[in-house]
């Protein structure tokens, strides 16, 4: 069973060498060989000046005594020698310690990024409202930056150290094949004893990765201006930084106790391998004193069982280090394969013009993976140009709807129709060009100002329709009043940034949408943190801006919504009311008992 795992661990480690290696090949062909090349050749040349310290002994203990002249040969091997070492100082530690080293570093770092930020950009929202796809993808961000670089470079390590136990075995042989093969033999408790080091850090690693988790999320509290200023207030900090120390003690504890166990047995290994050495040194004494082996073969023997051990211990403990990082590399991996959820047609439906469009939904129900219907057999039609308010409780079913008329999740029963075709059959990159969208959450981007509007539809530059967006949105006067107007830099990350109020970048949330101008927008609670009178303004514009367009609102606040064309009721998943503003008021259900409460409140 042993040997099956261990074989297993190895066919791991080579797989995920193999898609690094076609990763690091693909990114950069230079660097990539430079950085093992010169590896390579560093490996080597701690043999060559071996055998060349042996011919220059040699040389000189064949030098008659009483001589005065030293030889041209014993000068040349002499100078032979320092030259190696020249060369591996500029080939081993300047061309690939330092230079190779650092390029091949950075640029892996900004490709694996690279790769695993598409991948993400590009991953269904199914995916990333999944917990256990947001447990994966925190995992991989924690350790992407520094493991699969490490990885590689430990495998520099192993090459390097391979090659020059090789070469050694090579220069050992007339010596004896038992040499290299015992020495060999007696470097495998390493290999064990450091595989069982990785598992160690791994299983730590997955144990405490909760604990982990939740130091990181303790001390993103504590320096959070927002959480601060709560903490203050109610006195919190000294209950965090007890629950901080707590969770540090934990992990702590988890990492000693398997770690000191390893280490009683850490010792063993070299105690054996030093034995080994001594012996096979000393029972060749003989034939050196006898002449079989010369001074110079001896010095040379010395040198290469040092090499060969050094070479396989060496290797050990860098293949060790590979599977530890591997471990952590099947994560970035996982990320990058996971799979496509929404998959589009083989031949998807493009409409050539970008107009407002017809959305149907003809008995649509849906629930989320493992959950209850949250939609209900749906069926309503939005008219091109019309403006639609959604209206219900939180958990209704609202921001579900929007979610699959942006088809972010596909329906579980029934039908949406985008112009009599089914969503499904559409390419979505052309359904995305007539929506616009603000989210809830959207998004705050620390550029400038007119970046965050500009954001809206990066394929135009317009200095005039970002003013006039930024007018239409009620973010013009406070833009003016910034140091930079539309080139000041937002978020306080930055030297010289402004931080706008939370109304304030919802406003600039709003431009990107007038910006954009498409023929539908869905506004999911636009001005939730806006004053009346702004808010007023904004929807004003809106009307105006969209009265030839599709507008889709979900608001809580019945000022907003009594303008629509229709108005939507949906309650546990199912629309329960439809009409006009006019009409649900007359009908005294569920919208006139929510329009009349919340306007009880403003007497």
């Amino acid at each position: 069973m042993k040997v099956k795992n261990s074989l297993q661990q190895l066919l791991h480690v080579l797989t995920n060498l193999r898609k690094m290696l076609i990763l690091a090949w693909e990114m950069d062909k230079r660097v990539t060989f430079g950085y093992y090349f010169t590896a390579m050749v560093g490996a080597l040349t701690p043999l060559i000046a071996a055998l060349t310290l042996k011919y220059l002994i040699d040389s000189l203990v064949s030098v008659h005594s009483g001589v005065t002249t030293i030889p041209i040969i014993v000068i040349a091997i002499l100078a032979t020698r320092y030259i190696l070492n020249l060369a591996e100082n500029i080939i081993q530690w300047g061309l690939n310690v330092v230079y190779f080293d650092y390029l091949f570093r950075y640029t892996i770092q900004n490709e694996l990024n690279r790769r695993f930020y598409d991948k993400l950009s590009n991953l269904d929202i199914a995916h990333l409202e999944d917990a256990n796809t947001q447990n994966l993808i925190s995992k991989t961000r924690d350790t992407m930056t520094w493991r699969p670089p490490d990885f590689l470079r430990s495998f520099s390590y192993f090459f390097s150290s391979f090659v020059g136990y090789a070469a050694a075995f090579i220069v050992l042989l007339p010596f004896g094949l038992w040499i290299p093969v015992v020495i060999t033999l007696v470097t495998l408790p390493r290999l064990y004893l450091r595989a069982k080091y990785g598992t160690i850090q791994w299983s730590i690693y997955r144990s405490g990765a909760p604990g982990v988790r939740k130091i990181w999320y303790i001390t993103w509290l504590l320096a959070m201006p927002e959480a601060i200023r709560e903490m203050r207030i109610f006195q919190t900090q000294k209950t965090l930084l007890a629950k901080l120390r707590e969770t540090q003690k934990y992990l702590f504890d988890l990492n000693k106790k398997p770690l000191d166990n390893y280490l009683k047995q850490l010792v063993y290994p070299p105690i054996l391998e030093t034995i080994v050495l001594f012996v096979i040194a000393y029972l060749q004494l003989p034939h050196v004193l006898v002449g079989i082996i010369s001074i110079g073969s001896f010095t040379l023997l010395i040198n290469m069982i040092d090499q060969l051990n050094g070479g396989a211990a060496n290797a050990v403990a860098n293949f060790g280090e590979m599977y530890e990082h591997s471990l952590y590399i099947d994560h970035y991996f996982e990320v990058l394969d996971l799979p496509k959820l929404i998959v589009e047609s083989d031949h998807p439906v493009i409409f050539e013009k970008i107009t407002p469009p017809k959305i149907e939904f003809r008995n649509v129900s849906f629930h989320y993976a493992g959950g209850a219907d949250v939609l209900k057999n749906v069926s309503f039609v939005i008219e091109p140009g019309e403006s639609v308010a959604l209206v219900g409780v939180n958990g209704a079913g609202k921001s579900t709807l929007i979610k699959l008329i942006c088809r972010f999740y596909d329906v579980t029963e029934g039908e949406i129709l985008i112009n009599d075709v089914n969503i499904k059959e559409l390419k979505l990159s052309n359904w995305y060009k007539h929506m616009g969208t603000l989210f809830q959450d959207f998004v705050h981007y620390y550029f400038t100002v007119k970046d965050n509007i500009v954001l809206g539809d990066p394929t135009k530059q317009d200095e005039k329709l970002i003013i006039e967006a930024a007018k239409k949105a009620g973010a013009y006067e406070f833009i003016e009043k910034l140091p930079n107007k539309f080139d000041q830099v937002l978020g306080r990350e930055y030297e010289g940034g402004e931080e706008p109020s939370v109304g304030q970048w919802q406003k600039l949330a709003i431009a990107r949408a007038f910006y954009q101008s498409s023929p539908l927008l869905i506004l999911d609670e636009p001005t939730s943190a806006i004053d009346a009178e702004a808010e007023y303004e904004i929807f004003n514009n809106l009307e105006k801006e969209y009265k030839n367009k599709t507008l889709i609102l979900v608001s809580h606040r019945f000022s907003t919504v009594r303008n629509a064309n229709k108005i939507f009721v949906i309650e546990h998943g199912q629309i329960i009311e439809r009409g006009t503003h006019e009409h649900l008021m007359k009908e005294k259900g569920k919208y006139s008992h929510m329009f009349n409460t919340q306007a009880e409140g403003y007497k």
